[in-house]
């Protein structure tokens, strides 16, 4: 891949093979050796209608030995 100047940004052609939908949002990050991170952006549970009473703590069925949080780490 090769980065085309277009205006004030550069655009970075991603080929067909990685079949990557249109219109998604991604975000960018750069690591300190020029590695480049695109991350899909996921649904804001904290702005969306239908999560207003989710409740987001872990579920103790799932956690050894009935512990709260990260006690023995």
């Amino acid at each position: 891949m090769k980065t085309i100047k277009q205006g004030k940004s550069v655009i970075l052609r991603i080929p067909e093979q990685f079949n990557i939908p249109e219109n998604i949002e991604y975000t960018l990050m750069k690591e300190s050796d020029g590695t480049l991170i695109l991350t899909p952006q996921g649904e804001n549970i904290f702005e969306s209608s239908g999560n207003e009473h989710a409740d987001l703590r872990p579920d103790e069925n799932h956690l050894p030995n009935n512990i709260v949080g990260r006690e023995l780490i």
